[in-house]
């Protein structure tokens, strides 16, 4: 091959359009990024102990489907999401499936940690591995390092703010759309000089496309540079502010571990609103792109304030798969559902919504609360390009499928994660 059809090759890629059609250049050239590649992120969710399938599962075809009482509030978001159903976990049982949800199998690091791996750098904070509330010693998570290691959920909200807003680094750090939309104008004007140099035969069209380039090369020049500073030190006082309020004022992680420090009901929509405050503001001011984050863990015997005016205990509801049970999903859903809602209408630094290139995944371990079966999981996807609205249902698939396919929602090639699929591949229909 000779070396200016690599170039060309080379100057396409980097457009992202073939030769013909250069005249909508103007419009890429402006684009708000940092580099080439599309910004990508991902959030994964659980909640622990069950579902009751009866009261999950959508009713219907998969676009003219209905949600029943567990996933009614997702309404508020039903077309931006993929309800999956018939997904099963393998040679995982009961709440020993917790800890193999998201790698997969009973060992190997876990999908998020893959991505926080393959984004390291891109972000001041690698991942947030954390959790809503832990009523049990110890640390049970669901993010493993890729040496298979468990990585701490962390409980404390303060430790999740010292985590992204760590110093005057943020304040800092400045964003300028401009010089990147010079900068990656310039190597492509460059790469254009090289194929005319290697005496290409399409040369006139190609002044042409130099002459668009230099054009608009020269139009951004003559503005004036626009430098945004980041500050989130508004938030961060609000945040502070809230965590006082509710009486959580201790920096001590230990202190939050198996002493029934969140045993109030009330707690709850505290501490699950600031962790889910810190997900998007993290989110938003680019501190991070990989999440982890779970409501509590299996056997997480919590008693939650419901809507009905009630409070049930979270695990023990699960087993007598009474109104308790259908109640407490009921919030966790709720929160999930204003959480995408939120990701949607919040633009980040770049100037895109959220969602747009954010992949939340909401699932548990468990497919029947009272018999613990690890057969038809629940799976609900959204944002990152993903079609909405839909309700896709499976007939026993692994859920390694869903792991594979969330790694090709977020561009990678990935053919097979985890141990327990030997066939490979993701979800038939899904992207």
């Amino acid at each position: 091959m000779k070396k200016n059809e690599i170039a060309r090759r080379s100057f396409l890629k980097k457009l992202g359009l073939t030769g013909m059609t250069l005249p909508f250049l103007g419009d890429l050239a402006l684009a708000e990024e940092i580099d080439e590649s599309p910004i990508r992120r991902l959030i994964l969710i659980e909640h622990p102990d069950g579902i009751n399938p009866e009261h999950w599962y959508p009713t219907g075809s998969e676009k003219d489907f209905t949600l029943p009482s567990m996933t009614e509030p997702f309404n508020l978001v039903k077309n931006d999401c993929v309800f999956l159903e018939g997904i099963n976990l393998s040679g995982l049982a009961g709440h020993g499936a917790y800890a193999g949800l998201w790698k997969g199998g009973t060992t190997g690091t876990s999908i998020d940690q893959y991505f926080a791996e393959k984004w390291r750098g891109k972000t001041d904070v690698t991942s947030l591995v954390h959790k809503a509330s832990d009523l049990y010693a110890g640390s049970r998570s669901l993010a493993y390092d890729s040496f298979g290691v468990l990585i701490p959920a962390s409980v404390n909200p303060l430790t999740i703010l010292d985590k992204i807003y760590t110093s005057s680094d943020i304040e800092a750090k400045k964003y300028n759309s401009l010089e990147a939309s010079k900068r990656r104008l310039a190597t492509i004007s460059a790469d254009l000089e090289s194929l005319m140099d290697n005496g290409m035969h399409d040369n006139e069209l190609f002044q042409s496309h130099e002459k668009a380039l230099t054009d608009i090369l020269n139009r951004l020049n003559a503005q004036t540079d626009e430098v945004t500073s980041l500050n989130m030190d508004q938030w961060k006082a609000d945040f502070e502010a809230t965590a006082v309020a509710g009486g959580l004022t201790s920096r001590d992680e230990s202190r939050w571990r198996g002493n029934g420090i969140l045993a109030e009901p009330s707690a709850f929509e505290l501490m699950s609103g600031l962790h889910e405050d810190a997900i998007v503001t993290a989110l938003k001011y680019d501190r991070t792109r990989v999440v982890n984050y779970s409501y509590g863990t299996d056997t997480w015997d919590f008693y939650m304030e419901c809507e009905d005016g009630n409070s049930y205990p979270y695990h023990n509801a699960g087993h007598d798969m009474n109104q308790g049970h259908i109640e407490t999903r009921k919030v966790t859903s709720r929160r999930v559902a204003n959480l995408i809602k939120t990701l949607k209408e919040t633009t980040d630094i770049y100037g895109e919504p959220l969602l747009d290139s954010t992949l939340v995944v909401y699932a548990c371990e468990i497919g029947h609360a009272a018999n613990h079966t690890n057969k038809n999981v629940p799976f609900i996807l959204a944002g990152a390009g993903l079609e909405g609205g839909r309700y896709l249902k499976y007939n026993g698939v692994l859920w390694n499928k869903v792991l594979v396919s969330i790694a090709n929602i977020l561009g990678d090639d990935l053919i097979s994660f985890g141990t327990t699929d030997a066939e490979g591949g993701g979800l038939d229909g899904l992207v």
